[in-house]
């Protein structure tokens, strides 16, 4: 997932002279935020917290990443888990930390997220609620993007199959993945909903994105809590809202659940994952 950054910038126009003079813009920038983007799930290997921070207007590359911070999550029971930054030195997990000893959530218990950097303290609190569970997956052939696939070949969509839980409110978060590489539809997508969406009987819920004959397609589902889908439909809002061009109003930022003015969020999560290839046993 990725973290929006969102940056005030205050423009002051100056006017050289009266002929056709470049227009100069003063920008005058915000200090940088801490951005703060953390998952615990009940599935080991997914626990992570990502710290970086916001940059200027201008600013070209990756963020910047933070790499001195101090992380720690606790459970209801007290258990502290410390979080190592880097521990396998890989260059692309640089503002990346994982847990110093694996270890996997637990379906209804809390856990808190204290991350320290520079002096300053950022906290979070969420509670893994369960999900529910995929009964199987099947495909079929989207004749509309068969018609006119924005790749070529793609034009299988996956179909989900599952039972909703009844007298409940439950919030999903959906990844699909090709041959183990999560892919989008439009870079601006993210694959969240209530279970308005469904009745109590899941029966071929399809998939927004496509497959090709002979793909590993792979779904994964991830309960979120109310805050989690806010922060979530924020974001998405903020991603595919037009605000005017450089002189339109500065959106503002997803609500978080994290304290002491963090940009990002901390995600508690069960997850359900189911796999299927396209054209087995065909």
């Amino acid at each position: 997932m990725r973290i929006l950054q969102i940056i005030p910038i205050f423009f002051a126009l100056f006017l050289v002279s009266a002929c056709d003079e470049p227009t100069v813009l003063e920008l005058r920038q915000t200090p940088p935020q801490i951005v703060i983007e953390a998952l615990v799930t009940d599935q080991p290997d997914y626990q992570y917290v990502k710290i970086t921070t916001t940059t200027d207007f201008y600013s070209k590359g990756r963020t910047p990443r933070v790499t001195d911070a101090t992380v720690t999550v606790t459970d209801g029971q007290g258990a502290v888990y410390s979080f190592i930054h880097n521990p396998n030195d890989h260059a692309d997990s640089v503002g990346y930390y994982l847990p110093e000893q694996p270890f996997t959530g637990d379906v209804g218990e809390r856990y808190s997220l204290r991350v320290e950097v520079d002096g300053e303290v950022y906290e979070a609190t969420e509670t893994l609620l369960p999900v529910t569970a995929i009964d199987s997956l099947s495909y079929a052939i989207n004749t509309s993007e068969e018609e006119n696939p924005e790749e070529e070949g793609k034009f299988y969509e996956v179909l989900l199959y599952a039972k909703e839980p009844r007298n409940e409110t439950n919030y999903y978060l959906f990844k699909y993945y090709r041959n183990d590489s999560l892919i989008h539809r439009n870079s601006t997508d993210i694959y969240y909903t209530d279970d308005t969406l469904f009745g109590e009987d899941i029966d071929g819920f399809p998939s927004p994105v496509f497959f090709g004959i002979g793909d590993r397609a792979r779904l994964e589902a991830y309960s979120l809590s109310r805050r989690g889908y806010v922060f979530y439909n924020d974001l998405y809002t903020i991603l595919t809202t037009d605000t005017g061009g450089m002189f339109g109003s500065i959106p503002a930022p997803p609500r978080s659940n994290l304290s002491n003015g963090a940009l990002g969020f901390f995600q508690v999560s069960a997850v359900v994952k189911e796999e299927i290839v396209i054209g087995d046993g065909e």
